[in-house]
């Protein structure tokens, strides 16, 4: 467009929205500001929001034709680049005359971006640098050029993907030096003086009309328009080029732009130079690189692709040009739309994309990053997507990703770029999403050593109130993960107020420290913080501990309760964590609750110290009486604990030492051991004389011999008696009236000791009964003994029980999850699974349909109706429907009536038979059963079918898989019980001339054969050895194998011999009679040979599928193993049995052998 558009007054101002009224597909949504050239609006469109530029046309002679002609074919020409953004439409209104141009809305250019928190560090400063050559480069490639770039036309999107938009190739290529209304009029949008335009683009005023001319007559143009002016007026690269540098450089000065209009046009004649803006640029590369793209002179500036090969390397990492830039374009094209795709993506290629980030290092110019750094513009990409996701699944995903970077990334990029997303997740509306943004935050928070300045206050002041309201969430899980995770989050937080503390004395002890003056009485500070920080921790632990579900409070206990102990300090232990945790004994039916108390008691005893041993022994005496008894072997392991650490004063000691020696006969294994962990325990802590003076008289009772190293648990062990009977314990255990059987037991034992005279029976009928039962079981007048050691529990025990039944009874009705069948008045009833089929004329059947009527229709609801479906009018006649009408319907329905689908049940037995009995069932079927039965079977009933079918499968695979494995068994039939062997001989068989070295026999038992080192194989008749012969003689000889033969088996299942020898040779016989043992014949199927000098051991798998002739035979696999001299010394023979369709054919057997080749 001419240069004369600056001097022209519109005759009408209008607004940006009325040039909206008749474009249907654009609804104005804001403005984003107007100039006297454009008016820019933002408007929302089916595909997204739009950027529309509108131009006010006051001149009506402008060639508004050519131009849009030319911004068609640059969207064409710039289609393939990914970097740039050019204008997706433009539009002419002749009626409002205005023209508008309309591209893809971009929330942040490079200006803002610059401001704008997070802010961007050294490697994501390069990476848009580097895409901004990039996408120089391909406009140039294109055979486009901007003409106007500048930090407000450079679009960064949320994951630093750079856009170069607004191309302005209808803007004036030359602009007057000595006047500034051309440029103010189409480079000054932003009216802060700054300028990106290459110098030579400023020309000599001459050239232009003069403004007394342009007075006089307002039509005379600034330019030239008739003369030469578009020729010299084209574009160059150098122009770009120059421009993209400005850009480069104040993206690295923090804002600072390089020339404004005076200094650029002083700096074009020479009397300027920006180095002090370029001196703030710390790279050195970096400055080089703008250094050159802004020279004065335009045959001194590369292109664009030669400063990315000039900084390949230097300026910019290796990485950009192998990996960053090939796969962050994937996510600009079209195909990656959702932010759940790009999720999903990225955790499939995390391994490589860690491979290739962290494999890599920066250049050496940027000292003070880390090396994982490139792994920030990865982390860009997630994070751009954390608000925007839908699915749970994409959530988790994201999350672990974030978990996964976490420890490869900087504090700054963890508080910064990570942090508040995670917190954004904890208001999610997934449960699960909520709970494991919770556990990430903890990982994440954990993983920083070191607090930057202005985040010092961000646990009390951010993190803390940001997670409050999970500890009252109303899923159970979210309450998990915050009871599981709150004393990781109290360490972290107390860690950071250490670490802050830390620093502010090391500033306020340094004089040359420049922040001094900001540090003011830290001790204060860290008190008044400390303080408030204690508070807000223990209003969340005290809400976790109070939490309605036993599973929370087992949850905390679990997971840090000695942590926790140790941030609130002694007294807050035993005021607020202690107090809390001895009311979980009094839940009588959670016994995970009660065992979690005892796992973790010794943490907060151990740090509390021994002044809490009084208020714990009570508390240990329960368990030790608990109904459950996993929760007393938890209890005995706490008290061994607590006994190591010395924390129980030495009377408690002995007084548990007598109720734990008991322990020593108990049923149960573990308490057992615990019992004898303690006694052990104990052994070590006290004196020689003690041991022997108070603990041993514990301990003789229960066991069998004295002995001297009672601290040794396996000495102890050995010499324990056997424990009460597991039956008799419980069967005492479980009596109604225990105190009245150990009341008659104690006299039983008193009158064995003498005390009594005599024990009369007990009045009780149930107590004799009782009694009769003990003995029954085979208790002796010891176990008697052992029932009265444990006495005490056992009378406890059942006491507990029997609270913990009453409990239950009281809060049954209570408890979620439990439905009482019988308070709601439900019956229950009863349907056959399996169906026996039933004739159409069964009178049975009809009356069972016509009970149907009193089937509720709870009961309908679940397994559909009884009652026949409705046949359509609209079958001809002499179809099924005179059929089904004369009383022969062709239905597939159970003896009870219920119809099945044919279509979706095939299951059904009846529908095979009625299909292959009735070809016009089809027709039925596909005309009347999707609409009819589709209607008539509920969900429920297709459902109970499948489950059905999926049993009956899986039923029969069981079977077929038994009875494969059955035959492929040897048969093995154990001697009947009681049998001995007698010694008697039934043979003396004296063929072979040397030592015999396997004898097998057939499956049958009718033959068995024998190998010999004399080189024969002999087969031998069973029957022969059954004494009713005096003469016992092989039947069969072979002996043309050669060597001595080591091994031989029968193939299962025939009378196929295989063979083998030590000279390597392998052969499989085959046995042939009419009846045993008449003309039989022997004769070789199949024969190789191994030749045992070469230095070889494999192992040789061989097989074949036949009949049972045996005619093919062939080597499967040879594995080769370590090289020596070896010979065959088993073989192994397997076969399956399979059918064929013909019942005549014999079965085909596979045959497997397997040669083994080991050492000599």
């Amino acid at each position: 467009m001419g240069n004369q558009l600056a001097g022209i007054a519109p005759s009408q101002i209008l607004s940006v929205e009325s040039y909206f009224s008749d474009i249907h597909d654009f609804e104005y949504d804001k403005s984003l500001g107007s100039t006297r050239f454009f008016k820019v609006a933002r408007a929302k469109h089916r595909e997204g929001l739009v950027v529309v530029k509108v131009f006010a046309i006051q001149d009506p002679t402008l060639p508004l034709t050519s131009y849009k002609q030319e911004l068609e074919e640059l969207k064409i020409r710039l289609h393939s680049a990914q970097n740039c953004l050019p204008f997706q439409k433009a539009v002419e209104k002749a009626s409002e005359k205005a023209a508008m141009l309309f591209r893809q809305y971009v929330r942040d250019n490079l200006y803002d971006r610059i401001s704008t928190r997070p802010f961007l560090n050294n490697i994501e400063k390069r990476w848009i640098a580097f895409q901004i050559l990039t996408a120089v480069e391909q406009a140039h490639k294109s055979g486009v050029r901007h003409g106007d770039i500048k930090t407000e036309n450079v679009m960064v999107t949320s994951w630093n993907w750079v856009l170069l938009t607004d191309f302005a190739s209808f803007k004036p290529t030359y602009l007057p030096e000595d006047n500034p209304a051309d440029f103010n009029y189409f480079f000054d949008t932003s009216r802060r003086r700054t300028c990106y335009i290459a110098p030579e683009r400023f020309v000599d005023g001459g050239l232009f009309a003069t403004e007394l001319e342009y007075m006089r007559d307002p039509s005379t143009p600034l330019v030239d328009l008739n003369s030469n002016q578009r020729t010299r007026g084209e574009l160059k690269r150098a122009m770009d080029i120059f421009s993209a540098g400005c850009v480069i450089a104040e993206l690295f000065t923090e804002g600072v732009p390089l020339f404004d209009l005076s200094q650029l046009l002083a700096y074009r004649n020479g009397q300027f130079f920006p180095e002090q803006v370029l001196n703030k640029i710390e790279d050195r590369s970096i400055r080089e690189l703008v250094t050159q793209m802004i020279h004065r002179e335009p045959d001194k500036r590369l292109e664009a692709e030669d400063y990315l090969k000039q900084q390949r390397g230097n300026a910019f990492p290796e990485i950009f040009y192998t990996f960053l830039q090939p796969y962050m374009a994937q996510f600009a094209k079209e195909t990656f739309l959702s932010a759940d795709e790009r999720v999903l993506v990225i955790r499939k290629d995390l391994g490589n994309i860690i491979h290739n980030l962290c494999g890599h290092d920066l250049p050496e110019k940027a000292e003070g990053e880390p090396k994982e750094s490139g792994l920030v513009i990865l982390v860009s990409v997630i994070t751009s997507c954390l608000q925007t996701l839908k699915y749970c699944d994409s959530k988790l995903a994201a999350l672990e990703l974030i978990l996964h970077l976490a420890p490869k990334l900087s504090v700054e990029i963890l508080l910064d770029r990570i942090t508040p997303y995670l917190l954004h997740f904890s208001n999610d509306s997934v449960p699960r999403v909520r709970a494991e943004a919770l556990r990430t935050l903890t990982k994440v928070l954990a993983l920083v050593k070191e607090v930057p300045r202005n985040d010092v206050n961000i646990y009390p002041e951010y993190i803390l109130p940001g997670i409050a309201h999970l500890a009252q969430d109303d899923a159970t899980i979210v309450r998990l993960a915050y009871a599981e995770n709150i004393a990781l989050l109290a360490e972290t937080a107390l860690r950071f107020l250490e670490l802050v503390q830390l620093k502010n004395l090391n500033m306020e002890n340094d004089p040359n420290s420049e922040e001094i003056d900001e540090v003011t009485h830290p001790s204060g500070n860290y008190d008044t913080e400390l303080q408030a920080l204690h508070e807000m921790v223990q209003q969340k632990v005290v809400t976790l501990l109070s939490d309605p579900e036993n599973i929370v409070k087992q949850t905390l206990m679990e997971n840090g309760i000695t942590r926790l102990c140790v941030f609130f300090g002694r007294q807050k232990a035993n005021d607020v964590l202690l107090s809390h945790m001895i009311t979980f004994l009094n839940d009588k039916n959670d016994w995970h609750l009660r065992g979690a108390f005892f796992d973790s008691i010794v943490g907060v005893a151990a740090y509390v110290g021994w002044q809490s041993s009084s208020i714990l022994k009570p508390l240990l005496q329960q368990g030790l009486s608990d109904a459950e008894e996993f929760v007393i072997v938890k209890a005995l392991n706490a008290l061994t604990c607590m006994c190591q650490l010395a924390l129980l004063q030495k009377p408690h000691v002995y007084e548990f030492a007598s109720d734990i020696a008991p322990f020593l006969c108990h049923p149960n294994l573990w308490i057992r051991y615990g019992a004898v962990g303690f006694i052990t325990v104990v052994a070590h802590q006290i004196s020689i004389a003690d041991v022997y003076c108070k603990l041993m008289p514990y301990l003789d009772p229960y066991i069998t011999q004295p002995i001297i190293q009672i601290e040794r648990k396996l000495v102890l062990l050995s010499v324990l008696k056997e424990p009460v009977s597991r039956s008799i314990f419980d069967y005492a255990l479980r009596s109604k009236d225990i105190t009245s059987l150990f009341r008659h037991l104690h006299m039983r034992q008193k009158k064995r000791s003498g005390s009594l005279p005599d024990c009369p029976p007990p009045e009780d009928p149930a107590i004799a009964q009782l009694l009769k039962k003990l003995l029954s079981q085979g208790m002796t007048e010891e176990e008697e003994d052992k029932l009265l050691a444990l006495k005490d529990f056992m009378m406890k025990s059942h006491k507990a029980k029997a609270n913990i039944v009453d409990q239950s009874h009281l809060h049954d009705s209570s408890q979620k999850g439990v439905i009482d069948l019988a308070a709601l008045g439900i019956t229950g009833r009863q349907v056959d699974l399996v169906k026996t089929r039933q004739e159409p004329d069964d009178k049975r059947a009809r009356k069972h349909v016509k009970q149907d009527s009193n089937v509720n229709e709870e009961w309908k609801s679940m397994f559909g109706s009884l009652e026949p479906p409705n046949i359509p009018q609209g079958l001809p006649k002499g179809s099924d429907q005179e059929a089904i009408q004369a009383g022969k319907p062709p239905r597939s329905e159970s003896s009870a009536g219920i119809c099945a689908p044919l279509s979706t049940s095939p299951q059904v037995s009846e529908v095979t038979n009625v299909q292959n009995r009735k070809p016009t069932i089809q027709v039925l079927s596909s005309t009347i059963l999707p609409s009819t039965y589709q209607i008539r079977i509920t969900t429920c009933k297709t459902e109970l079918q499948q489950l059905l079918q999926q049993k009956r499968e899986q039923c029969n695979a069981e079977r077929i898989a038994k009875q494969m494995m059955e035959n492929a068994e040897w048969e093995s039939k154990p001697p009947p019980p009681g049998w001995r062997p007698k010694g008697l001989l039934v043979a003396h068989l004296h063929e072979h001339k040397s030592a015999v070295n396997r004898i097998q026999v057939s499956d049958e038992h009718s033959l068995f054969a024998t190998c010999s080192n004399d080189g024969t194989v002999k087969i031998w008749n069973s029957q022969k050895m059954e004494g009713k012969t005096t003469t016992t003689r092989s039947i069969l000889t072979y002996s043309r194998i050669g060597g001595r033969v080591k091994t031989l088996t029968f193939c299962q299942g025939s009378h196929y011999l295989a063979i083998a020898s030590d000279n390597g040779a392998v052969q499989l016989l085959g046995i042939e009679a009419s009846k045993l043992p008449k003309s039989p014949k022997i004769h070789p199927l199949q024969s190789r040979f191994w030749d045992l000098a070469y230095p070889e051991r494999s192992y040789v798998v061989a097989g074949s599928t036949s009949s049972p002739s045996v005619s093919y035979y062939r080597k499967i696999i040879e594995a080769a193993a370590d090289p020596a001299p070896s010979l065959g010394t088993s073989i192994c023979c397997r076969y399956g049995p399979k059918k064929t369709k013909k019942k005549k054919k014999k079965d085909i057997f596979s045959w497997l052998f397997y040669i083994c080749f080991n050492l000599c």
